[in-house]
């Protein structure tokens, strides 16, 4: 009898022992949950907080250039339209890509710094153009035999031009 108490006591005993270490266990993965819960909610903060700080900016930047064009109006100061314009070039390697901005840099009204090319695309991008699209397309053909009438198409609603070489 003696061997049966205490063969239950210690079954009694182990058995409160690891439902100690359980609770111990549950409430240490609750913890390590609300850190990982708190550092989410933190960075969820910091996003939001970033974008508004973005959008403040930009709405920051378009009211002064608003302002600065105001100002530039009152004072009689008209700028020539300056706009983006892709040059699509379907069929050109690298080559002649170069050598269609080398032309395009000789153009009057091309601002040669906003002028690139990407071969992959097989476009060129010119960033700031002040004129007409069919004026950059005249001047260009002047200045390269790979531009003619016969291979040129314009899109003034996109400002596109399209090379087929």
């Amino acid at each position: 009898m003696k061997r049966l108490l205490l063969l239950t006591s210690t079954i009694f005993l182990f058995a409160a022992v690891a439902s100690a270490q359980t609770n111990k266990a549950d409430r240490a993965i609750n913890k390590a949950n609300n850190s990982v819960n708190s550092a989410t909610n933190s960075v969820n903060n910091a996003s939001a907080t970033g974008t508004n700080a973005v959008g403040a900016a930009a709405n920051a930047a378009t009211q002064t250039k608003a302002l600065a064009d105001q100002v530039s109006n009152l004072f009689g100061g008209k700028k020539k339209s300056e706009s983006a314009i892709v040059i699509k070039v379907p069929g050109a390697d690298r080559g002649k890509l170069k050598q269609l901005c080398a032309a395009l840099k000789e153009c009057p009204g091309v601002d040669a710094r906003g002028l690139d090319y990407d071969d992959g695309q097989q476009t060129i991008t010119l960033d700031r153009y002040k004129g007409k699209l069919n004026d950059l397309l005249d001047d260009l053909e002047k200045k390269t035999p790979m531009v003619t009438d016969n291979n040129v198409h314009t899109s003034k609603s996109d400002n596109t031009i399209t090379i087929n070489l």
